[in-house]
């Protein structure tokens, strides 16, 4: 039996502007992939599409999208720079 986990996800830019929060406290069944904590992202942030170069740290370190998620993890959704 799979039990739920507590997340907080980290929002930046349009996509905090969209969740009207640059915090979120979610609640997932246990080892959840990192890359999956978009498709449970409220309806307002998932209407943006997914950026092309999304990029995803897991408690303050670079992860990859297939990394399971543990109780208590903080997952920060990084979109890409532009500029120069």
């Amino acid at each position: 039996m799979s039990e739920d986990i507590a997340i907080t996800v980290r929002l930046f830019a349009s996509l905090r502007d969209a969740a009207g929060s640059g915090r979120l406290e979610l609640r997932l069944p246990a080892a959840t992939p990192v890359g999956a904590v978009w498709s449970h992202l409220p309806e307002p942030v998932r209407a943006l599409g997914l950026p092309d170069g999304l990029r995803y740290a897991l408690n303050h370190e670079w992860s990859v999208p297939g990394v399971p998620l543990r109780d208590g993890d903080e997952v920060a959704l990084v979109l890409p720079v532009s500029g120069g």
